[in-house]
Parts: structure tokens; C-alpha cells; sequence
């Protein structure tokens, strides 16, 4: 299996091309806010260094996850510049170290549409891993939410009005994710964004330069 990243004025004619062809493909989306896009309308699940691989100096805002994976943790510097935008959030400290745990963050109230699912499996634990191609939409509810506590877990997927329980994911909110740039909060990869319903429609016509 390939990915293709095409330019947006030679996609509609490549998709039918591949058409004409019989070729099975997927169409994949990649969202990126741009100057426009407000920080309330949209949201990210965040790939974050692991503490042995990111040793912050001290008074850096950083975050982190656990050596062993399991536990988000962040600097007290960062958590400064956080608190006046998260609500219902709380980190404790650790056992050593200046670093603190995310020890509780809400769950999001509404599970998260994919528009685009075209596999889903469904694990021995009773959680499902599905595929889908890149939109991931959040209710209008579930953005006032995040806007309201900065961060939360996703834990469902909306698919064709059917919810499916995934293993929970940690959202965060978009004046969050601005709050982590202006700290200088570096990622080793970049956000996976979750927009609302007007995004991921526009996304469909080509030309708007949010497709992969």
C-alpha cells in the first residue's frame, strides 16, 4: 500500500483516473488551521515526546508522556500558563522530579464523528480501531466543551450514527494548542486535528487546501 500527496489543482483528475481504472483507493484528508480558522472551532490530539527522550532544562515549559507511555506530565511552567485554560483538570505531583501527572481530565460529552470510516475492527477488550480517512469532527457540544476545560478524553467514535468505545484519546482544545506554541512547547510530530462540521464539509471540494 502507497500514499500520495497530490497538489490541489491535479486531484479531481487523478481521483479519476483511478476510477476509470478500478484501482481501490482511500481519500485521505489533512486539516491545518490557518490565520482564519479561529481557535474555538477546532481541537488536536497531540503526539508528545516520551520523558527519557525530551529531559526539559529547568523552568522550560514542556509536555511530556511517561517513559513507559501511560501518563501525559508537564512542567510547572507550563501548567502556569495553562491553568486560566483548563477547568476540571488536575495534576499531581510524582514520586521524584518537577514534572507533574495528569492525574483527571473530563470526558467529552459526545463521541467523535468520522464521515469517512472504511475499517473498523473490534479488539478482544471490547474496544474498537478504526479507520478512517483523516476527518474527525466535533460536535458543537463537544467544542464548547473544550473551550470551556482546554482538554478532555475522547473515548467513542460516531460512525453512520452508530458509537463505537475506543481506547480513550486525550483532546485538546484549540486556545490550548495556541497556549503550547507561544510556551514553546515542542512535539515530535504534528497535531491531528478535529474540526467542526463546516471544515470537514468544505474539505470535500477540491481546491481549498485542506486535502491530502
Amino acid at each position: 500500500m502507497s500514499c500520495w500527496t497530490a497538489p490541489e489543482d491535479t486531484l479531481a483528475a487523478i481521483i479519476t483516473e483511478l476510477q476509470e481504472r478500478g484501482t481501490q483507493f482511500y481519500r485521505l484528508y489533512a486539516f491545518t488551521p490557518g490565520e482564519s480558522d479561529p481557535p474555538e472551532e477546532y481541537g488536536a490530539h497531540l503526539s508528545l515526546f516520551r520523558e527519557d527522550e525530551k529531559i526539559p532544562a529547568e523552568g522550560t515549559p514542556v509536555l511530556l508522556k511517561s517513559e513507559d507511555e501511560s501518563a501525559h506530565l508537564a512542567s510547572p511552567p507550563l501548567l502556569d500558563a495553562l491553568s486560566p485554560l483548563t477547568h476540571g483538570v488536575e495534576w499531581q505531583e510524582r514520586e521524584k522530579g518537577p514534572l507533574r501527572e495528569l492525574a483527571h481530565a473530563p470526558q467529552l460529552p459526545e463521541p467523535v464523528s468520522l464521515p469517512g470510516a472504511y475499517g473498523l475492527d473490534r479488539g478482544s477488550t471490547g474496544l474498537w480501531m478504526i479507520s478512517h480517512d483523516g476527518r474527525m469532527v466535533l460536535t458543537d457540544k463537544n467544542l464548547d466543551f473544550l473551550n470551556t476545560h482546554g482538554m478532555g478524553w475522547v473515548d467513542a467514535y460516531e460512525v453512520n450514527g452508530e458509537s463505537y468505545p475506543i481506547s480513550p484519546m486525550l483532546a485538546y482544545g484549540g486556545r490550548v494548542l495556541e497556549a503550547l506554541s507561544r510556551s514553546g512547547v515542542e512535539l515530535p510530530d504534528q497535531p491531528i486535528y478535529l474540526v467542526n462540521s463546516t471544515a470537514s464539509d468544505s474539505a470535500e471540494n477540491v481546491g481549498n487546501g485542506r486535502q491530502q
